[in-house]
């Protein structure tokens, strides 16, 4: 019976994310667990347009953007030591993380 493992992970910051799937590719090396991944998956980008003078010029605005980025690492034969290794290094800040498990 396979045990397998989908972790989501969303960041805002692609730095954090590029640092945190090197940790789990490195946990995986070391317990020997075979992995997929990572899956680039969609981007979100949320654009805001604020009025810089609230009584006159309509014209001039400020847009700020906010971009989420999201990856998806699959592993394959997981033990429960592992998932307690992966559980205690995904703490960041910034930084979404989602487990579903498949028996």
């Amino acid at each position: 019976m396979k045990n397998i493992i989908r972790v989501y992970i969303k960041s805002y910051d692609f730095k954090i994310l590029i640092k945190i799937i090197n940790k789990l590719k490195t946990i995986s090396f070391d317990s020997k667990i075979k992995f997929s991944g990572p899956v680039f998956l969609p981007n979100k980008k949320e654009i805001f347009n604020i009025l810089r003078s609230p009584h006159v010029n309509k014209d001039s605005r400020d847009q700020f953007q906010i971009s989420t980025h999201k990856r998806l690492m699959i592993f394959f034969n997981v033990n429960s030591n592992f998932i307690i290794i992966l559980r205690d290094s995904l703490f960041y800040y910034s930084l979404d993380f989602n487990f579903k498990f498949f028996y």
